[in-house]
């Protein structure tokens, strides 16, 4: 009976928070004013999710005034979470929280974990304030499953806490709303698809001027852009080289963000010794401007072994780089709508291969690819994607007029 109290506890402190959701009068911006938006993110890191808002707010602030708060890094027990929570709770018309679970804090209990439990405090002083709250979440997690009773007792309590919440959850792609509806239970009137965006205005250069910077003049350039970690599937293509002609050379554009990242970039150094191709891989590490790498690339593989929605590919459309990417329902979504990529089957290295040698051998192919990124691009440049926001956030103000 002593084991069911925290779980008892828990559940009544929710019913109480969401009650107390409901009966809660919402602040109504003035209707001659501009708007305000607080997004809450990280900010100025080596972040996906950064450079994502640092890209949307410089929309938005054409149209509303933007304010930032920054997620610091913190002990995750640290009351400030809660302070910080309830004082954005009481600010600006409208809160839109950028969310990722390892943007917040985790806290260690002996040799346990509690994922993202400084989100917890957070949306806590966050409910208790009187705006309107949108939350992007940017990975959903595909399960609840978090290794013993306890820890799913957790994740669900801590997911429950962000999406009631929020008024409204904004997602990515049709698969994540689904996701969300299917093993989460969030009714579909509270979730809202906006794609990624793309740049707004890519810098296209002379392709030969910049594979000489990068060394690789004369060679055809594929490429693997962004950080690289062991889900986006660099293991796959190194051992195809061998296998594809000699002027085909490997760009691998991006570092590690972690010491489990960094080992994997050790393994794929030490599998290019493995085929003998290391003269045909080059590693960047982290870079800071793209541009470079972007115009000397001739194609890029995305051979992601699982993904929920990826910002490289639309940096990549932006560019109208003729991408190859495996088949996962993310990576559907896009050729679907667009058809500007190329799919494989995921994990199928020799589809692989027969995808790479045809796109590289067919010149109107390639060029087909590039057309229909341009369509991508048009759908999702940062200005459309800022546009789909202020339509939603008028949609969520006007809710409480």
């Amino acid at each position: 009976m002593a084991k069911n109290i925290p779980r008892q506890i828990g559940n009544i402190l929710t019913r109480k928070f969401i009650n107390q959701r409901h009966q809660r009068r919402l602040h109504v911006p003035s209707a001659n004013a501009l708007w305000q938006i607080n997004l809450v993110t990280s900010w100025d890191e080596k972040c996906g999710i950064a450079t994502y808002s640092a890209f949307l707010a410089q929309e938005l602030k054409k149209t509303v005034k933007v304010y930032i708060t920054i997620l610091p890094k913190k002990n995750a027990l640290d009351p400030f979470f809660k302070i910080l929570g309830y004082r954005v709770g009481h600010n600006q018309d409208l809160v839109h929280v950028q969310f990722e679970y390892g943007l917040f804090s985790t806290l260690k209990l002996g040799k346990r974990s509690l994922t993202a439990f400084a989100a917890l405090l957070f949306y806590l002083g966050l409910s208790l304030g009187n705006r309107s709250i949108v939350t992007t979440i940017h990975e959903p997690r595909k399960t609840i499953a978090a290794g013993t009773k306890s820890g799913i007792y957790y994740t669900r309590l801590l997911d429950k806490l962000v999406f009631s919440t929020s008024d409204l959850l904004v997602v990515h792609t049709r698969e994540s709303k689904e996701l969300l509806e299917k093993v989460y239970g969030v009714s579909a009137s509270k979730l809202c698809v906006i794609p990624h965006g793309s740049f707004e205005q890519p810098r296209f250069l002379d392709k030969l001027e910049c594979k000489r910077k990068l060394g690789l003049q004369e060679k055809t350039v594929m490429t693997i852009l962004g950080f690289v970690t062991p889900k986006k599937g660099h293991d796959l293509v190194i051992p195809l080289l061998p296998q594809l002609d000699r002027s085909v050379h490997l760009l691998i554009a991006g570092g590690p963000q972690t010491q489990e990242d960094a080992k994997y970039v050790q393994k794929l150094e030490k599998l290019a010794v493995q085929y003998h191709c290391s003269d045909r891989v080059t590693f960047t590490g982290y870079l800071p401007d793209l541009s470079t790498a972007l115009n000397a690339t001739d194609i890029a593989i995305l051979p992601y072994k699982t993904v929920t929605d990826s910002g490289v590919l639309h940096i990549l459309a932006s560019y109208k780089v003729p991408i190859i990417a495996s088949d996962l329902n993310a990576f559907r979504e896009v050729y679907q709508e667009f058809g500007c990529i190329s799919l494989f089957k995921n994990g199928d290295v020799q589809e692989l291969l027969q995808k790479i040698q045809f796109l590289l051998s067919d010149q109107q192919q390639r060029d087909s690819l590039k057309a229909q990124c341009e369509d991508m691009w048009n759908a999702t440049k940062w200005s459309s994607i800022a546009q789909k926001h202020m339509e939603m956030y008028r949609e969520v103000l006007s809710s409480n007029a």
